[in-house]
């Protein structure tokens, strides 16, 4: 099946390429004036009973709180600058095990990211072109990456095709569990990812839009995490997690958006997976916004993720010692998964507020609108989470026309 993909997805990438050279005649829209900023929050809390810091078993508990800022700021009709940063702050009672010490320092952590993005539009080529550099920062890895990006459109703006590629390369801050620390070692600290992503989008007909996705990814360097204990059925003394040092997944995506009434939209989205660790995954999404009134939309949500396990995967002592490559990492097991949730968004037509604060005459503050989501997440291996996020969207723009 594997080789199949990616054959599917080389001439995926094939007939798009060729098409994004064509032309028509039309001249895109060029950049708003407006400068949106995006204030985004989150809260994650976690339970199950198969750590892999302790081999497959034990508590999985894991708390959660994010938080980050995301502006899109245009300097003039094509050139615009987004810029985001963010923090994470979790505590886990997992990975407190890696020292056997209740309430160590590794109990809890802060991981610190931030993007710079610049993207220039071609109003009559209809093209956009895109390139950013980011970094992320916790205490046992670092990660540095840059991106590129393309995207073109056609046919009165109906059509759209886009590039993106990016690399990253990380850094880990080698941690062993407590008991193994003189006893193993590992031929490198680097992690390296190199990904390119195709998609095309369609309007299908005034109701009906359609996208399709199709991604490389291939990762090179320390792919385990180095705290993670394996225990066997053939000898007492245990291990860290042993896994090959590359890795190529690919995953493909259609997404259909269809807008039955002016005041429904329902969202789907398939996506299969593979890589040639022996993952194959399938992943549906179901989502509908139902605007109730002109400022209140509710927006239910349902997920289903089913995969096979990784070559290298068993329980709690039945991994042998003899084999080259073993983990207990129930995020590689055969496993089935459900997520439902719901979202509530108030968006006034002229906003939530408008503030003055300290702007030119000619520019306002303003509370654009305000989203709440909500849901609960479970897997058949016992793991079970909920989570609550808040975005509110701002924007500085114009007086004139408003």
């Amino acid at each position: 099946m594997f080789p199949k993909a990616t054959g599917i997805l080389f001439l995926f990438c094939i007939c798009q390429t060729t098409f994004l050279f064509s032309q028509d005649n039309y001249e895109m829209k060029p950049n708003s004036d407006e400068t949106v900023i995006d204030f985004l929050s989150s809260y994650y809390n976690q339970n199950g009973d198969h750590s892999p810091v302790t081999g497959g078993i034990g508590t999985q508990h894991l708390t959660d709180f994010a938080t980050g800022i995301t502006v899109n700021v245009p300097l003039d009709t094509v050139n615009a600058l987004n810029i985001s940063w963010g923090a994470d702050f979790y505590s886990s009672a997992s990975t407190d095990k890696i020292d056997n010490n209740v309430s160590s320092a590794s109990s809890s952590d802060v991981r610190v990211y931030g993007t710079v993005g610049y993207n220039r539009k071609n109003l009559k080529r209809r093209e956009t072109y895109g390139i950013h550099v980011g970094a992320s920062k916790e205490y046992d890895y670092t990660s540095f990456d840059i991106g590129l990006s393309l995207t073109k459109e056609f046919n009165d703006d109906n059509t759209e095709i886009s590039f993106n590629g990016k690399v990253y390369l990380g850094n880990w801050k080698l941690i062993f569990p407590i008991e193994l620390r003189s006893e193993v070692k590992l031929p490198t600290d680097k992690r390296k990812s190199y990904n390119a992503q195709l998609v095309f989008s369609q309007v299908l007909t005034k109701r009906l839009q359609m996208s399709i996705s199709g991604d490389i990814v291939y990762m090179r360097g320390l792919l385990s995490t180095p705290f993670h204990r394996v225990f066997f059925q053939d000898q007492s003394q245990h291990d860290i997690e042993r896994l090959p040092n590359t890795r190529l997944k690919i995953p493909i995506g259609i997404r259909l958006n269809y807008y039955p009434f002016d005041n429904f939209i329902i969202r789907s989205y398939y996506r299969f997976y593979t890589d040639d660790w022996g993952i194959d995954a399938h992943t549906v999404v179901i989502e509908t916004l139902v605007k109730i009134t002109k400022s209140w939309t509710v927006q239910p949500f349902y997920r289903f993720h089913t995969q096979t396990q990784a070559d290298h995967f068993a329980a709690f002592g039945v991994n042998k010692a003899s084999q080259q490559y073993y983990t207990s990492d129930y995020d590689l097991a055969d496993l089935h998964s459900h997520k439902v949730g719901m979202g509530l968004r108030y968006a006034p037509l002229y906003g939530l507020a408008r503030i003055k604060l300290h702007l030119p005459k000619t520019k306002i503050f303003q509370l654009k609108s305000l989203e709440v989501r909500g849901g609960y997440y479970t897997q058949n291996t016992g793991l079970n989470s909920y989570f609550i996020s808040l975005d509110l969207t701002m924007g500085i723009r114009n007086l004139t026309g408003n």
